[in-house]
């Protein structure tokens, strides 16, 4: 069944009008940080932009379900469940680094599966959307992942979970097993902007575990709107709960999970 096309212009409207509220804030002095833990940190400006986000989809679709990063939840009667991150890379943000972005998608219970997608870089004036069988865009312009399918020259990306200490979980052995295999990894810490990348054949390749499903939700329908492929490490049918995340342009997927999968030692 086709998205209404109110929901596919809100969603891209209230990305743009929170990423505006982050730019707002950006630098600034009014921007305040919080430590949730040592290595997770929250501040003002996510909540002042989740609280738009909630506001702005409460009154245009009383109906729908949401979940948010910073707590904020509703359950609806409708069919549609909004994934939102007000802020993804607070880390980036808190410190002056201008790489990160609002991400909102969206889930159909009857579909199951998200069905529509924004992620919004207010720093670069990107905006990223796609829709289940309408294709991936950036700026309004169609996005197409790399062709490239030798994994030896395929430029990568990942994130680190907060669970750093954890060496079972906190990615170290995965990095370890690409690094000498690829071209290069890049870490530029906002999940959703990577996935956009994986879109527009910027970067080849994405995995990282320990993700939320509103870390993923938009920007795994525009990877595969694009033309490539997400799944989890396996290679199974992905799923915005399940705290895991291939994407690739497709051509490289079968490499990289066999170096995920792989029971070979690092070292």
């Amino acid at each position: 069944m086709p998205i209404d096309k109110e929901i596919i212009d809100s969603v891209i409207e209230f990305s743009r009008n929170a990423g505006n509220i982050l730019l707002a804030g950006f630098r600034s002095e009014k921007t305040e940080v919080r430590y949730k833990s040592r290595t997770d940190l929250v501040t003002n400006m996510d909540r002042e932009s989740e609280e738009y986000i909630v506001s702005a989809i409460e009154k245009r679709f009383s109906a729908h379900s949401i979940v948010a990063e910073e707590g904020s939840s509703r359950d609806g009667d409708s069919d549609f469940i909004w994934y939102v991150d007000p802020l993804d890379a607070t880390n980036n943000f808190a410190h002056g680094i201008p790489f990160f972005c609002v991400s909102i998608g969206i889930y159909s219970k009857a579909e199951k599966c998200i069905v529509c997608g924004a992620v919004f870089d207010p720093c670069h004036n990107e905006m990223f959307h796609a829709v289940k069988g309408g294709g991936a865009f950036c700026n309004g312009l169609s996005v197409k992942v790399s062709a490239i399918s030798d994994i030896g020259i395929a430029l990568l990306a990942t994130g680190f979970p907060y669970a750093k200490d954890n060496m079972d979980k906190n990615n170290l052995t995965e990095f370890g097993r690409f690094l000498p295999n690829i071209q290069c990894i890049r870490r530029m810490g906002s999940a959703a902007l990577d996935l956009c990348y994986v879109a527009s054949g910027r970067i080849d390749g994405f995995w990282e575990p320990l993700l939320k499903p509103w870390d993923t939700a938009a920007g795994s329908l525009i990877v595969q709107e694009a033309g490539g492929t997400v799944t989890k490490y396996d290679g199974s049918d992905y799923d915005p709960e399940y705290p895991q995340i291939l994407a690739s342009n497709g051509a490289l997927h079968k490499q990289m999970t066999d170096i995920l999968t792989s029971r070979q030692p690092v070292f």
